[in-house]
């Protein structure tokens, strides 16, 4: 009973401090001469844009980045505008966009709809409805036109001209960053009037540059914030089917040459007018040929008074240069002294000093696309060649009395690497290597050199061998992870920014491998000697800080599953038998260890990790929020277990274990007993996958890594036993 108040006391506690009211993010003094001009140039990439004089000249005058153009579910480019303006992984889809100028027809046929009456003038979105039922079936409960919600609550005007329509696409994407959540837009025309005739383009027409000028000059004294569709690109990608290689090029050459034209004139205007405006060039979506390539990341240029030469960067991604496009909403709000939506989850976007950001940002892109293209190829060859190391030791330790001496050293050998390359993976970014050839030599060399260190310091004492290995393992993630995870970011066994899961912190891979080095390294540590079990409370106590924390690894479901594995083994190593209480305690704990984090996050730290977007949308949103964060991590497993090698080696471990237990018969109870202490490990090991597995978008990755330390470990000393 004492255990059960202490823990409704804990979340009583916590439950309070968050429904608090001083929950507060960035505030910003509103100033009614602020505007934002947003200029669309889709299907470009970062070498285009360097290709027209103007549009460098304000990139080398401005601030650039990489953005992230993923969204809910699937790619697609309707899916990106949405998120841009709606500040959340939106679904869109050609259907959800019907924007007409306001006329009586168009009235008539919104009321019909919707039962109600819009203004008498701008432009609305007549399939208003079909975007709000994508989004309530969404992954991510997008809230279509928060953006232009919260400004028009705030007396802030809106506006949109140009257009990208084609006869495959009859209405301008554009007006879904623009539109509030009744699918109204301020200011604006969409009936083809920045259009005109030419057979000799695309479709037979071409946006008209002068006239779109003039608009923008019209629309600037009436709007505050102003998108502007420039459109011939996208309509030159999706006619491209229909165009020889020598053609396409010289369609795009000519439109680039009209692009920097109008931007010239834009900037030129902005320069000398007294607003405080802050110019956006974005690109929501890559050409299908850079797409197909795998490069997803589309460059943004930030240009105005305020704005510095840099690099953009936000809280979202903490990585200097990239951001993603859920960030542009909240920046915007920001520019006008707002907050953001409640249901928004991007952050406002800053900029850091670069004299040299143009090339930077091209030596970004490059090396994040390289990880990107070889990450898949490598893992996977990764886990293949654990898998076979697991099966061929299997094969051995069940033939053993037919197998050599010098063969089972070898696959003891091969058996240790598995161990040690999780540690390789960490390190190799520091040679800064490209080639995928010379990735794999050097991926084998170096493994092949820690492995006979390894040996050599070991002088062939088993429970040392792991000692050093786990132990090499958990210290190089602890360094890098306090010293700003900047290796992890550039691993092959981190995160990808294109894919966009996590940008910082320590990802469900590294988690999975530093969870289950540190319950070999900790229990074999004991299995050496008992003195130093006082030592692990404060082995793992460091641990969960480093996984949790919010400046560090930032990895919610990791610090559950950590907090919730070393406290079953702390009970194990110390005695204590395992009941009811005990499992009470250890939720009641991990409730306290999150919720402290959590608090950390929203009321110490200037820029918040996912927990505190995680908290916060809660907190404006209701419990509704929790069902969908449950039901997106249950639909993320479900979806991973199908097309991920990780769960293939998850099951592999389970068939290795399942069949030591019958195979030498007795095999599994002699090295529980001989190895007792390790044997707490291995059983922390099982909880932390199961563990992982459940709270953790990709639990199965997180379980798949720790569990290899369980299964090699076992293998490895059962090989080299008598």
């Amino acid at each position: 009973m004492k255990i059960a108040r202490l823990i409704l006391t804990i979340l009583l506690i916590i439950v309070t401090i968050l429904s608090s009211p001083l929950v507060a993010f960035g505030q910003h003094s509103q100033d009614n001469q602020n505007k934002v001009v947003m200029i669309i140039v889709n299907r470009v990439d970062l070498d285009d844009l360097s290709k027209m004089k103007e549009v460098q000249k304000m990139m080398e005058e401005g601030s650039i980045g990489l953005m992230n153009i993923r969204a809910s579910g699937r790619y697609s480019e309707y899916k990106s505008y949405a998120t841009i303006g709606w500040g959340t992984r939106a679904e869109a889809s050609q259907d959800g966009q019907a924007f007409s100028n306001i006329n009586e027809e168009t009235i008539a046929i919104y009321q019909r709809r919707t039962g109600e009456t819009p203004e008498e003038k701008g432009i609305i979105n007549l399939a208003i409805n079909t975007l709000i039922q994508q989004n309530l079936r969404g992954e991510f409960g997008a809230i279509p036109g928060s953006l232009g919600e919260v400004l028009r609550r705030n007396g802030i005007k809106t506006g949109m001209i140009g257009s990208a329509s084609s006869d495959e696409n009859k209405s301008p994407s554009a007006g879904l960053i623009a539109m509030d959540q009744k699918g109204y837009i301020d200011y604006g025309d969409v009936e083809g009037r920045h259009l005109i005739d030419n057979p000799l383009k695309p479709y037979g027409i071409q946006t008209n540059y002068e006239l779109l000028f003039e608009d923008f000059k019209e629309f600037y004294l009436h709007s505050d914030f102003i998108v502007i569709e420039t459109g011939d690109l996208s309509r030159l990608e999706s006619y491209k089917s229909k165009l020889n290689d020598e053609t396409y090029e010289k369609y795009r050459n000519a439109i680039f040459e009209d692009i920097q034209i109008f931007v010239e004139k834009v900037m030129d205007y902005i320069d000398q007018d007294q607003a405080n405006t802050l110019l956006m060039l974005v690109v929501p979506y890559p050409t299908d040929v850079t797409f197909e390539a795998g490069n997803r990341l589309t460059p943004v240029v930030f240009y105005g008074k305020n704005i510095k030469t840099g690099l953009l960067v936000s809280d979202t991604t903490r990585r200097t240069g990239i951001i993603g496009n859920i960030d542009i909403a909240p920046t915007i709000l920001a520019h006008f002294g707002l907050n953001s939506n409640e249901m928004m989850t991007g952050r406002e976007i800053s900029s850091v000093t670069s004299d040299n950001n143009l090339n930077y940002l091209r030596e970004l892109g490059l090396r994040v696309l390289y990880t990107s293209q070889q990450r898949y190829r490598v893992l996977y060859t990764f886990a293949v060649f654990e898998m076979l190391a697991s099966v061929v030791a299997l094969l051995a330790i069940i033939l053993k009395k037919n197998i050599p001496q010098k063969i089972k050293g070898v696959i003891a050998g091969i058996l240790l690497a598995t161990i040690i390359i999780p540690f390789v993976f960490l390190i190799l970014p520091l040679l800064k290597i490209t080639a995928i050839t010379y990735i794999y030599i050097f991926l084998i060399i170096l493994t092949i050199i820690f492995v006979s260190l390894i040996r050599i310091l070991a002088k062939q004492d088993e429970v040392g061998t792991l000692i050093l290995a786990t132990g090499l393992v958990v210290l190089g993630l602890v360094i890098d992870i306090l010293t700003g995870q900047n290796l992890i970011k550039n691993s092959l066994l981190g995160y990808d920014p294109i894919i966009g899961a996590r940008y910082y912190g320590i990802g469900n891979e590294f988690t999975g491998v530093l969870i289950g080095s540190t319950l070999v390294f900790s229990t074999a540590i004991i299995q050496k000697n008992a003195k130093f079990k006082w030592g692990i409370p404060f082995i793992y106590i460091l641990i969960i800080m480093i996984i949790g924390f919010p400046k560090w690894g930032a990895n919610v479901g990791g610090t559950i599953t950590a907090m919730v594995a070393f406290l079953y083994s702390l009970f194990r190593v110390f005695g204590k038998q395992m009941n009811i209480k005990k499992w009470l305690l250890i939720a009641g704990l991990v409730v306290l260890g999150v919720g402290t984090f959590a608090l950390i996050d929203l009321f110490v730290l200037e820029s918040k990790s996912h927990l505190a977007g995680a908290i916060h949308q809660i907190y404006r949103g209701g419990p509704w929020v929790i069902l969908q964060i449950i039901t997106r991590k249950l639909a993320m497993n479900i979806r991973v277990m199908g097309v991920t090698i990780w769960s293939r080696v998850l099951l592999m471990a389970v068939a290795v274990l399942g069949i030591l237990f019958y195979k030498p018969m007795g095999v599994l109870k002699k090295i529980a007993n001989e190895y007792s202490q390790l044997t707490i490990g291995w059983t922390g090991i099982l909880v932390a996958a199961a563990v992982g597995f459940v709270v953790n978008d990709s639990g199965v990755v997180m379980a798949a890594m720790a569990t290899i330390f369980l299964t090699t470990s076992i293998l490895y000393l059962v090989i080299n036993g008598k």
